[in-house]
This record gives C-alpha cells, sequence and structure tokens, in this order.
C-alpha cells in the first residue's frame, strides 16, 4: 500500500498562515519588539545574511539592523503550507523592498520556510532567491 506524501505530512494549502501574514504586514511598521514577539522564547532564525541566531534576544538584535532600512516592506509570492498536529510548516517566496542611501529602491526576492506551533513561529529560514 502506497501512502501520499501529503496524507502522511497532513493538510497542504497554498493559503499562507495568519500568524505569517501577520508577520509580513508588520515589516512595514519597522518596529523590532513587535516583530521579535512573534517568534518563541528560544527561536531558530537562519537569516540571509546572519550566522544561526537562537532566542528573542538575537532575534531582536537582528530586526533592529533589518526593520532600520528606509521604506522596508515584504510581500508573499507563493505559499504551500503543510498542517499537522498544531504544527504549520509553510515554505514559499517573499520580496522584500526598501531604499538604500542614494534613496534607490533595492529589490531582494527571497525564499522562506516558517514552523509555527502554538501561534509562534518556532523556526524560520530565509534566503535569497537563487538566480534563473
Amino acid at each position: 500500500m502506497v501512502i501520499s506524501l501529503i496524507n502522511y505530512c497532513g493538510k497542504m494549502t497554498n493559503e499562507a498562515p495568519k500568524l505569517l501574514k501577520d508577520w509580513v504586514n508588520s515589516i512595514s511598521e519597522r518596529n523590532p519588539i513587535k516583530q521579535t514577539s512573534f517568534y518563541a522564547k528560544d527561536a531558530i532564525l537562519l537569516a540571509t545574511y546572519e550566522p544561526i541566531l537562537i532566542g528573542q534576544r538575537a532575534i531582536y538584535n537582528y530586526f533592529v539592523e533589518l526593520l532600520s532600512k528606509k521604506d522596508i516592506k515584504c510581500s508573499i509570492r507563493d505559499n504551500y503550507s503543510i498542517i499537522n498536529m498544531g504544527i504549520v510548516i509553510a515554505s514559499g517566496l517573499y520580496t522584500f523592498s526598501f531604499k538604500d542611501d542614494n534613496n534607490d529602491l533595492v529589490i531582494i526576492p527571497a525564499r522562506y520556510t516558517f514552523v509555527i506551533s502554538k501561534d509562534r513561529i518556532i523556526d524560520h529560514h530565509s534566503s535569497v532567491e537563487p538566480s534563473k
């Protein structure tokens, strides 16, 4: 008997989880305290240009720097979520944009995976999308 991966893993959807949507919308508020509040106390963040960050203090320090960028925004382009036993794994593509020191628009297409449990991010991996 063959068991499909989707049935084994749980329910699959293209809808981004509410917590992820809130996280994305919050980026433009540029508030590192609020951004950090989406993460569990001992969460792991594998950010694009940083070493592994563990815990809210390290994650907060990361967001202080990231959210200092002028007019920073984030938008989801593609999402695939698997929900099973209270755990949500959301993977997809998002785009960050901000203005640099010359006031030029910088656009960074990236990919992500968020692992969410009990309405908190417990693991987050983000990396620049590879060139085609």
